[in-house]
């Protein structure tokens, strides 16, 4: 699969997390997007319909979860997007009731994930074999 076709939105309010993330992919070969807060993030989403979003979920204004529940209500597009979670907390019952039944997602937790770990998640997800 070829990854420059493939956009990747990632949503976060914290600018270290964009500046890590978006680099790391870009030299992949995606379209990266971003947003810096889950508002924006939507909008993106709901009128770009990338291949894979990685949000956080603890953001003012609409947080993560606010985000996946909105993709997922969006229709085709967004009941099979995958999404990965982002948190600092560890998994709690509003995390996992949010995506127990939510095939397509991940989360993982920030302080235990490098940049590099999220990107083979992203490339599991998206079906990405390293032999390019």
């Amino acid at each position: 699969m070829n990854t420059q076709s493939i956009k990747i939105l990632i949503i976060d309010d914290d600018e270290m997390i964009l500046k890590s993330l978006s680099p790391i992919f870009a030299s992949e070969g995606f379209e990266v997007l971003t947003a810096n807060d889950g508002d924006d993030g939507l909008v993106q989403a709901l009128n770009k319909e990338p291949d894979l979003v990685i949000t956080d979920i603890e953001m003012k204004k609409v947080d993560g979860m606010v985000v996946l529940n909105e993709i997922r209500k969006s229709g085709p597009w967004g009941q099979k997007v995958p999404v990965i979670l982002l948190t600092n907390f560890d998994a709690d019952d509003r995390i996992m009731r949010g995506i127990v039944d939510d095939k397509p997602s991940w989360y993982l937790l920030k302080p235990k994930v490098n940049p590099k770990i999220i990107l083979e998640k992203v490339k599991e997800l998206l079906k990405i074999n390293d032999t390019h």
